[in-house]
């Protein structure tokens, strides 16, 4: 069975699902159903969504096995979170400015980790 599509293959636009059909008896739901954000994930958030369940929300755990920084993990799990609705506790600005820091090699990455982690 392949994945559900969530977007029209002629202009991209989200789908809706207009019924619903057991496979055992038959019984035919209709009407108007949103597909719910974390149907719509690529395979790219997919990813990410599995990796953080499977290190239980360990974000430097995360890091390690996608082999990027902290900061860099962390960005994109703030990435994900908007996707699926879910507004960030800090602003994207303040986490840019640590990362520009990070970058600019005023900050170490640990240091870079500790104010990320204060952002909350």
């Amino acid at each position: 069975m392949g994945k559900l599509p969530t977007r029209c293959p002629a202009c991209g636009s989200k789908l809706r699902i207009k019924a619903l059909e057991c496979t055992s008896c038959k019984t035919r739901v209709e009407g108007n159903f949103d597909i719910q954000p974390l149907c719509d994930l690529d395979d790219e958030d997919m990813e990410m969504l599995f990796l953080f369940l499977k290190t239980r929300g360990n974000l430097s755990e995360v890091s390690k096995r996608l082999g990027v920084s902290y900061p860099t993990a962390r960005l994109r799990f703030e990435e994900f979170l908007k996707k699926v609705g879910i507004e960030p506790t800090f602003s994207q600005d303040e986490l840019m400015g640590i990362l520009d820091l990070l970058e600019k090699g005023e900050i170490t990455a640990d240091e870079a980790e500790k104010r990320i982690k204060n952002l909350k």
